[in-house]
């Protein structure tokens, strides 16, 4: 089978289960109350922080309170990556062990980078485009595209169809 049409059809599965599963695992309504909590209590802190010296106790205990709060959203989406990070890491091995190394005719033009280094952001800038590809960039690009396209679906679920 081509390689593109496995690679796309392998992170088309795991963006619906990455999807699936967020929806099971994550409460959206709750994460986002604790984000607009989180929100009202840095402008509380902000207002706090220009008396910083007669307010000192009260900054402490609010400080407290957010780092309670923002703990808590990070473990509800915690939860997520224990089941779809195997799942992810498992699909990425398989597929670069088949692929890794091969140069891969994509269905689409990609960017493509001279010397590109993930800590130099000057190599983030793209020299040009091509179809053919390396297995890595055809794999999170498939993945990326995937996955943004079940947050449309998922959006216009909520928005059209559950209301």
């Amino acid at each position: 089978m081509e390689p593109a049409i496995v690679i796309l059809l392998t992170t088309i599965i795991l963006a619906g289960v990455s999807k699936i599963l967020q929806r099971k695992f994550v409460d959206k309504k709750k994460m986002k109350q604790q984000q607009d909590e989180i929100k009202q209590d840095n402008i509380k802190l902000k207002e706090l922080m220009k008396g910083a010296e007669k307010n000192k106790k009260e900054i402490e205990e609010m400080q407290t309170r957010m780092m309670e709060k923002n703990m808590a959203l990070m473990n509800s989406s915690m939860k997520m990556s224990l089941f779809t990070m195997p799942a992810f890491l498992i699909a990425f091995w398989f597929l670069s062990t088949l692929y890794s190394g091969q140069t891969i005719e994509s269905f689409v033009v990609l960017p493509t980078f001279s010397n590109f280094f993930m800590l130099n952001p000057l190599t983030w800038i793209p020299t040009g485009l091509s179809q053919s590809t390396g297995f890595y960039k055809a794999f999170f690009f498939y993945y990326l595209v995937s996955a943004m396209v079940f947050g449309l679906i998922e959006n216009g679920y909520d928005k059209f169809l559950k209301k």
